[in-house]
């Protein structure tokens, strides 16, 4: 690290090793220091309800003995409660039974520095600042005679990352995130809309409101169709949430042991299949300045670009420290940046050319798992249901529980829009377009708004 040295909070981990290697100098510690800000402005019935402010340095330190390993935390800074912090994870650790996958700390690695990640302007997001962002949010509802609630968040922190074999890691980001729900007054329309950056000037929050206060007034008393297996374009946020699933799938243990959709019968898994569309490259890369993120994992292993999908072929799984070791494979490590690309239209609404009859998904929720292995999910739509005919939108619809596979939707994917959003994930990047999508299954109806 170079301009990091001096802060408090590399300080902070410099002196917890030193001190930990001090009280049990036969010991492997690791030191993961988190110090920031959080700020947070709530408002409901168009106006502020809700406002916070947090400003905190934890500490968590683990000691381990060989195999028998074990972790504390505190927020207490003084040299006195490390101390005991240490001491702590010291006596659990010599207590634990022995872990078979415990992996031994890493030495020093060469970790780049991702300076997209952070914007100095975020930390300046103060009250005045969250206060106006949600007037001009609360002004867009008045003015369309609907009623406004929703969240914005700002986040700056530093994490910082050491151990007694070397290892030293530094990353700093900033976080605004936005969501705001709208509904009609009578109670029959709901919109939706969110953004998410790390950059304080790209923050639009009229434009946040005008999307969701305009789907709010635009689903006001839906009409009824029936369930069934619809061509569906659905919208970033939509995609996003299926892909986390898609994600938890990736897992090469899970695929190896035959636990997964990308598991095969006698150990083979799909790995180097072409099970997707050429335009489906789906990827996880630090150091692209539109997904800027840690550039190590909670291990220190230093994060590189990993496309998980490439042109339609299943390219890489992810890989623990443990697992790679036992089946002779490089690790991945673990990101926490997703990129879904590879999209021609250049608007959202050139997706629904060529529809006959379809559906418009603003967003899901309540999504879970029903069955790993066919990566089947459910969930509900919310928010926003709007009816496609002849490669139009002709107004909305009711709302539906789905079962459904994220690969299924991915393979019938014929379109994506060119442009990325940036989805509200609470801390991890994802960016994605909205995408086309066929067969969709719409199993039930729900009576949700």
């Amino acid at each position: 690290m170079s301009d990091p040295e001096m802060l408090p909070s590399v300080k902070l981990a410099i002196d917890t090793i030193a001190l930990a290697k001090k009280r049990f100098p036969d010991a492997d510690a690791t030191a993961s220091v988190s110090a920031g800000w959080t700020a947070n402005t709530r408002f409901a019935r168009n106006e502020p309800s809700t406002n916070g402010d947090v400003q905190e340095t934890s500490i968590d330190v683990e000691i381990a003995f060989g195999k028998r390993h074990a972790t504390a935390s505190t927020n207490q800074t003084d040299p006195a409660s490390i101390a005991t912090a240490i001491d702590r994870a010291a006596s659990m650790a010599r207590l634990s039974p022995e872990d078979a996958e415990h992996m031994p700390p890493l030495g020093e690695q060469r970790i780049a520095q991702v300076g997209a990640a952070f914007d100095p302007d975020v930390a300046n997001f103060d009250a005045s600042r969250r206060a106006a962002a949600v007037g001009a949010a609360a002004a867009e509802a008045k003015a369309k005679g609907v009623v406004g609630a929703g969240f914005l968040e700002a986040d700056a922190h530093e994490w910082v990352l050491m151990n007694s074999r070397g290892l030293s890691g530094f990353h700093r980001s900033s976080r605004l995130e936005m969501t705001m729900t709208a509904r009609t007054s009578d109670g029959t329309g709901s919109g939706w809309a969110a953004r998410a950056t790390q950059r304080a000037s790209e923050l639009d929050p009229s434009a946040v409101a005008k999307a969701a206060v305009d789907k709010a007034v635009q689903s006001a008393s839906a009409r009824a169709i029936d369930p069934g297996k619809y061509t569906v374009v659905l919208e970033p946020a939509a995609v996003a949430n299926m892909l986390e699933f898609f994600v938890g799938a990736l897992d090469a243990r899970r695929a190896d042991e035959g636990r997964s959709f990308f598991s095969k019968a006698a150990g083979a898994t799909k790995l180097g299949e072409k099970l997707f569309p050429d335009a489906i490259t789906f990827e996880s890369d630090p150091m692209n300045p539109d997904t800027p993120s840690a550039p190590f994992d909670g291990d220190g292993l230093p994060l590189g670009r990993v496309a998980w999908v490439d042109k339609g072929v299943v390219s890489a799984f992810r890989y623990s420290r443990y697992w790679a070791a036992k089946q002779g494979k490089p690790p991945t490590g673990e990101h926490d940046c997703y990129l879904l690309r590879g999209g021609q239209a250049e608007r959202q609404e050139d997706l629904y050319l060529g529809i006959k009859r379809g559906l418009l998904v603003t967003r899901f929720w309540y999504t879970r798992w029903l069955e790993p292995k066919a990566m089947s999910i459910t969930g509900l739509t919310r928010d926003g249901v709007f009816l496609i005919e002849d490669g139009r939108v002709t107004g909305a619809v009711n709302n539906f529980r789905f079962n459904e596979s994220p690969a299924n939707v991915l393979a019938s994917c014929d379109a994506m829009t060119k442009a990325t959003i940036r989805v509200p994930t609470g801390g991890s990047v994802w960016r994605v377009p909205a995408l086309r999508t066929h067969d969709f299954n719409m199993a039930s109806v729900s009576a949700a708004v």
